[in-house]
C-alpha cells in the first residue's frame, strides 16, 4: 500500500489541491491499527484495523446503525475481504461489532483519527494572506449531547469538541464527565492543540476567566460572546460609547427564504475591563427577515456582544466578522450529524460505542470536506453508490 493517501484523495475531485503530494501520512488501516485493542490475542478473529476503517466506510456511505454498518461490511466481495487481512467469507454480527466499540478507548481512538484529520488539513494550501502576517485560523468550541445514548438512570453522552472553522474537521473531542458540564472539559480539550495562529471562538457558556488565561498562555487567540452568565462584564461592554463608534463592517445576505444585514462596531477597551488580556471589544447588531411568514416578513433584531485578545489591525474587520461568524460552523456539522447520519436516532448506549460512532461521523464528514464536497448527503450517496471510491480511501484501489 502507498505511504501516503493524498494522491489518492486527489482523484475523487480535480479540484481539490494539496500544499505538498509527498507528505507521508499512514493509511487509514495504520491510524486505527494505532488505537489499543480492548480483546484477549486467542478471541480476536478479525483485524482490529482493517474491521474500523471498513465501518468508517460503511458510516461515510450512509450507515446510520450498527446493523446496516455489519451488512455494509459483509457486502464487499472476499477479495477484498482478504487484502485487509480479514477472513475472506467476514460475516461479522451487529452484536459482535457493539461490544467491540463499547470497550475502545475512547481518548485515545478521538487522538488518533482527530490528529489524521488534522494532518490531511494541513495538506491544503492556506488561504491568500492579505498581509504579511501570518493567517489566522478559527477554531470553534462547542458541545453535542446524543440524545439516542440515554440509559435507563437518565445519563446521556456529551461530547465538547474544537473544529476549524474553514475546513469543519474536528481536530480534538473528549467526553464530559458525568454529573459536570462543558466548562471543566475546556482546557483539557485544546491542551494538545497547538494554538499559535489560531483563534478559539465560543458561545457565552465559555467565556471564562481560566479559559482565556489558558489560550493566551498557549500562544493562541481568543473570540468569545458575552451574554448574561457574566453580568458584570455584560454591563461593562453595553456601557461602550457605541453610538459615537463608526460602523467596522457592513454585510447584506439572502437565502434560505430570509435576509440578513449584520453590522458590526468595534471599540478599543478602556482600562478596567474585568476580563484578562482583552483588548477589544465588538457589538454585532442582526436585522433578520424572514421573508417565508408572509409578503412583509417577520423581522428580528438581535444585539451580539464579544471581546477577543486580538490586538487593533491583526486583522482586517471583514475577518473579525467573518470569524464571528465562522463559529457556527459547528452548529452546522451537529446538523449534518442529525439530519443525514441521524444521530439522535440512534440508540447505542453501551461503553463507549455512541462516543466511537460520532468520532467516525465526525471523520466521515471531515474527509467529505476535505474532498471538496460540500454537501454531505449528496457524498453519501456517491460513496453508497461508488464502493470502489470508498476503498480508494484504504489504498486498495488505484
Amino acid at each position: 500500500m502507498p505511504s501516503s493517501p493524498i494522491d489518492v484523495l486527489s482523484r475523487h475531485l480535480e479540484h481539490v489541491t494539496f500544499t505538498d503530494a509527498t507528505v507521508d501520512l499512514p493509511t487509514l488501516v495504520e491510524v486505527f491499527d494505532s488505537v489499543p485493542d480492548p480483546r484477549c490475542r486467542r478471541g480476536r478473529r478479525y483485524r482490529l484495523g482493517p474491521l474500523l476503517a471498513l465501518t468508517l466506510l460503511a458510516v461515510l456511505s450512509g450507515a446510520t446503525s450498527l446493523v446496516q454498518i455489519t451488512r455494509f461490511i459483509a457486502g464487499y466481495e472476499p477479495p477484498v475481504h482478504s487484502r485487509l487481512g480479514l477472513p475472506p467469507a467476514m460475516r461479522p454480527a451487529a452484536s459482535t461489532l457493539g461490544r467491540l466499540l463499547a470497550r475502545l478507548d475512547g481518548d485515545a481512538f478521538d487522538a488518533a483519527t482527530c490528529g489524521y484529520v488534522a494532518a490531511l488539513a494541513a495538506c491544503q494550501p492556506p488561504e491568500t494572506a492579505t498581509s504579511s502576517r501570518t493567517p489566522l485560523l478559527g477554531l470553534a468550541v462547542d458541545g453535542k449531547t446524543l440524545r439516542g445514548s440515554r440509559t435507563a438512570d437518565g445519563t446521556t453522552v456529551h461530547l465538547p469538541a474544537a473544529i476549524r472553522h474553514d475546513t469543519e474537521t474536528v481536530l480534538a473531542q473528549r467526553q464530559v464527565e458525568a454529573k459536570s458540564n462543558e466548562i471543566p472539559a475546556f482546557t483539557p480539550l485544546l491542551r494538545g492543540l497547538d494554538l499559535p495562529g489560531m483563534v478559539v471562538t465560543a458561545d457565552a457558556l465559555r467565556t471564562q476567566h481560566d479559559h482565556a488565561r489558558h489560550i493566551v498562555a498557549a500562544g493562541g487567540h481568543y473570540l468569545f460572546i458575552v451574554k448574561g452568565n457574566q453580568p458584570t462584564l455584560q454591563r461593562w461592554l453595553k456601557a461602550l460609547p457605541w453610538r459615537q463608534a463608526i460602523l467596522n463592517d457592513r454585510t447584506d445576505e439572502q437565502g434560505h427564504g430570509r435576509r440578513e444585514i449584520r453590522r458590526m462596531k468595534i471599540c478599543t477597551i478602556r482600562p478596567g475591563l474585568p476580563f484578562p488580556h482583552a483588548v477589544q471589544a465588538i457589538q454585532v447588531k442582526r436585522r433578520r427577515t424572514d421573508r417565508k411568514t408572509g409578503k412583509t416578513g417577520k423581522t428580528t433584531l438581535v444585539t451580539i456582544y464579544a471581546i477577543t485578545n486580538l490586538p487593533p489591525g491583526r486583522i482586517t474587520h471583514a475577518q473579525l466578522a467573518a470569524l464571528i461568524r465562522g463559529h457556527w460552523s459547528i452548529e452546522a456539522l451537529h446538523h449534518i450529524r442529525d439530519v443525514t447520519y441521524r444521530e439522535d436516532a440512534c440508540r447505542a448506549r453501551t461503553g463507549a460505542t455512541p462516543r466511537i460512532l460520532a468520532s467516525l461521523r465526525n471523520l466521515a464528514i471531515g474527509l467529505a470536506r476535505l474532498l471538496g464536497w460540500t454537501n454531505i448527503a449528496a457524498a453519501t450517496d456517491h460513496y453508497r453508490s461508488h464502493p470502489a471510491d470508498g476503498l480508494q480511501l484504504l489504498s486498495l484501489t488505484t
